[in-house]
């Protein structure tokens, strides 16, 4: 039980960490909006080109640490410090990037300001994720969870306040940069205080052993983060190369980060849900193989009928959801938001699928995965921006996202057991078609009683399929009521 309780709120911390960190972006995304409608674009290509570049001061490093001292912490003081120093070492590299990448491109002076200050955040963001990757070995990411609750609520809050008193992106990025610091000095102070002080002296031989070691976490760091970040780049990128002005290049990038920071937040609903499920989930991996296959089946099964609903819900209701938070400038995110939502119920379906993999040691079939969707959305970003610009960018981030889940469901189907797709798929797309027809029949009531009956309609078919049966209530009573 203390083991299950210790997974638990570990998985409650991570989980309180990752919505947190969505929601006030978020929150902060609907102030820039209002208030700086033209700068927003920049603000967004300021983070995304610096979590592309800074992909460089990671590279696996976090992951690797928890790995190799998780099980002695004795190394605990001296990975720690070995790690700061690489991390500086590849931060300077990435900085050194960042300012090549200005010098070619010569933006205007505002987007400049806002690219280097933020690349400068972004260095003490990796040096905080240092600390947190040695509290994550403790098993204490509940001190993860404090620090980065007080960073988030001082940045949003003080760079709103900026925002209603008339300050421009200047000072909003700059309030960034005090957050970051902030993050450093408090990760730090926790760190030394209940976990363990950095060695005194860099073992730079050994430093660059660890390197070598990570560079297979760094390579799965790797395709996810640019699935994640490249995107933006392109658009702002594109657009200036084949003939476009920094302002169109802006506004485009402005688009599609708005609706994807949206959709992103409905893609990590799983991730979350599935670390409430993981005491349960990990039993039931650890008891046989016939198990595990019934739990990966109606897991799939539970988040794929509530995942297709939110898609299909949000192409009828873009607009509407668009309009509720942002001003009428940003309409083009409507149509970027309609091809976006669709990975949403791809990300539900898929739920799980890399844990198997991982649970039967086939960790390198996900790394595969990562790289063909990265391979789908690289391609089809060069191909469509141009022709289509954000929308483009939107096209080629949902292909890819399907491409990694369709190629990690055969894998495990290969190589680890096969799950019935017609009794996870079939039930819920017959009862979302009969929203969908529901839907476009209604009159525009407006958004929230279109969403409620919306809802109210698709449950009441899926009830009516009987999509859940009596195996799937057994399954679901089980997993609420096993403590032991």
């Amino acid at each position: 039980m203390g083991l299950v309780r210790n997974v638990a709120r570990n998985s409650l911390a991570l989980g309180t960490v990752q919505i947190a960190g969505q929601i006030s972006t978020f929150v902060l995304s609907i102030f820039l909006a209002s208030y700086l409608p033209e700068q927003y674009g920049t603000y967004t290509y300021a983070f995304s080109l610096s979590a592309l570049v800074f992909i460089l001061a990671d590279f696996g490093l976090g992951f690797q640490m928890v790995v190799e001292v998780a099980p002695d912490h004795r190394k605990a003081s001296q990975h720690l410090t070995n790690t700061i120093f690489l991390r500086g070492v590849l931060g300077v590299a990435a900085l050194a990037v960042m300012l090549i990448i200005v010098a070619v491109d010569r933006p205007p002076a505002v987007v400049t300001f806002a690219i280097l200050i933020i690349a400068l955040a972004t260095a003490f963001n990796w040096i905080t994720m240092t600390f947190n990757s040695i509290l994550t070995a403790f098993e204490s990411m509940h001190y993860v969870m404090y620090t980065n609750l007080v960073e988030r609520f001082f940045t949003v809050s003080a760079a709103i306040l900026m925002l209603v008193m008339g300050f421009g992106l200047e000072a909003v990025v700059l309030v960034v940069l005090a957050g970051a610091v902030l993050n450093v000095v408090l990760s730090y102070l926790i760190t030394t205080r209940y976990v363990c002080v950095p060695a005194r002296k860099v073992k730079v031989r050994e430093a660059f052993s660890q390197l070598k070691r990570a560079t297979p976490y760094a390579t799965a760091g790797l395709l996810q983060t640019s699935l994640y970040s490249l995107n933006a780049v392109l658009v702002w990128q594109i657009i200036v190369r084949v003939g476009g002005t920094v302002q169109e290049a802006s506004e485009a990038t402005g688009y599609y980060n708005l609706a994807f920071n949206m959709v992103v937040v409905l893609v990590s609903v799983p991730t979350v849900l599935m670390n409430a499920l993981l005491p349960v989930i990990s039993r039931l991996y650890h008891s046989s193989t016939d198990l595990a296959k019934l739990t990966q089946q109606k897991t799939m099964k539970y988040m794929f009928a509530l995942g297709l609903p939110i898609t299909v819900g949000g192409l009828f209701l873009a607009k509407d959801i668009i309009l509720l938070f942002y001003p009428e400038v940003f309409l083009p995110s409507v149509a970027v938001f309609q091809v976006l939502i669709l990975s949403v119920s791809v990300a539900f379906f898929g739920v799980g699928i890399g844990s198997v993999l991982a649970s039967a040691s086939l960790i390198r079939l996900n790394t595969l995965a990562a790289g063909s969707g990265a391979l789908v959305n690289v391609v089809l970003c060069l191909a469509l921006i141009p022709v289509l610009g954000e929308i483009g960018a939107a096209i080629a981030f949902t292909a890819a996202f399907f491409t990694i889940s369709a190629t990690a469901l055969y894998f495990m189907s290969a190589r680890v057991f096969k799950v019935n797709l017609a009794d996870i798929l079939l039930k819920p797309m017959v009862a979302v078609s009969g929203m969908a027809l529901f839907l476009l029949a209604m009159p525009d009531l407006g958004l929230f009683p279109m969403l409620g009956l919306g809802a109210a309609v698709y449950f009441a078919l899926l009830f009516a399929v009987r999509a859940i049966d009596k195996e799937d209530r057994d399954i679901l009573v089980r997993i609420l009521n096993k403590d032991t």
